[in-house]
């Protein structure tokens, strides 16, 4: 039994995105889940190319292919009422299409431009959690034009291990799913990284690696628009170093526990730096925040995940789930928090 009246939402999907087919396939759920819910929710596929189409099932490429402003023509049209936020990565997540459906009238789920974009930015998203007073770990970052060669990247890589120590976790500035993360251990991987992520980037973050244990904490907001903390999550990777995009996506590759083995005011602190960061980004509706406690008790945030996955593999309906949520109650709590945009 649906929590709201009969909506018209367009699921939105795919994207020219590192990330595109896992937007597919968590789409797929939130398509059958919202019409079982009696909602009229129509797939939107982005290709590959960033063509637009409007077919019958989520990944549908046979309806006509349509640019950006023409879609959002079609979405008005259709009369959406609610723009289904089903993207991940840079494409859909970095507050770009959220600027585009702000001038067209449409609500749409997540949070909005300026929090988008920011969490997209891990240096930008840092500043932000500094200046918030938040727990992150030592950084630098590092500008692509510095290590372009194996020469530089070198002297770069020995001024990191003197600053930050051995390993390093290297990023580059916008990614989802981890994808453009790498933790070389030793001077010549890290020399090698820096090289090859710095590719089409204008920088890259290096932060101090922290050993302890990852965990996630995912804000939910309730019918009045406050922050809402659900049950932390444990990661556990079983085959990877860390919770990389194969551990995310892959059976069997990670476990995941909820509500995770730590102390209660460990997870206490802990959810409350998921509200806190999604308070400082100025985040909307739904975040999950990473953060991994140190082997000594001390919390460090790693980033905030504006569009958080929603595949049956996914962490929010977990945790969601473990608070009594089921994954159809989940779903309408994120579209309720569009419907209170003006």
């Amino acid at each position: 039994m649906s929590g709201l009246a009969p909506l018209r939402i367009a699921v939105l999907h795919g994207g020219p995105s590192t990330e595109h087919d896992i937007s597919v396939w968590s789409s797929r759920g939130v398509l059958q889940t919202l019409r079982d819910l009696g909602h009229d929710a129509q797939p939107v596929y982005v290709d590959r190319a960033g063509f637009w189409h409007f077919g019958e099932a989520a990944g549908d490429e046979s309806a006509p292919a349509l640019p950006l402003l023409a879609a959002m023509d079609r979405l008005k049209e259709l009369r959406t009422e609610v723009a289904f936020m089903g993207f991940h990565g840079t494409y859909g997540e970095d507050g770009k299409v959220q600027a585009v459906l702000d001038l067209s009238g449409i609500r749409y789920t997540g949070s909005g431009v300026t929090a988008s974009a920011a969490a997209m930015d891990k240096p930008l998203a840092r500043r932000v959690f500094v200046g918030a007073g938040l727990p992150v770990a030592e950084a630098r970052e590092v500008a692509s034009s510095t290590v372009q060669t194996a020469q530089a990247a070198d002297v770069v890589a020995r001024g990191l291990a003197a600053a930050l120590g051995l390993p390093v976790v290297v990023k580059v500035p916008a990614g989802g799913s981890s994808v453009g993360i790498e933790i070389p251990r030793d001077l010549a991987a890290l020399s090698d990284a820096l090289v090859r992520l710095s590719v089409g980037v204008e920088s890259l973050l290096c932060e101090q690696y922290v050993a302890g244990t990852e965990l996630t904490a995912g804000i939910l907001e309730g019918p009045d628009g406050v922050p809402q903390m659900l049950p932390i999550v444990e990661i556990v990777p079983v085959s990877a170093a860390f919770f990389d995009y194969e551990a995310k996506y892959q059976d069997g590759a990670t476990r995941e526990i909820c509500p995770a083995r730590i102390p209660d005011d460990v997870a206490r602190q802990v959810a409350e730096l998921g509200r806190a960061a999604h308070i400082a980004l100025g985040c909307r509706g739904v975040s999950r925040t990473d953060v991994i406690v140190r082997t000594d008790g001390k919390p460090f945030l790693l980033e905030t995940n504006t569009l958080p996955g929603l595949t049956p593999a996914s962490l929010l309906p977990k945790a969601a789930s473990t608070a009594g949520l089921a994954y159809g109650q989940l779903l309408e709590r994120i579209v309720a928090a569009a419907l209170r945009v003006r």
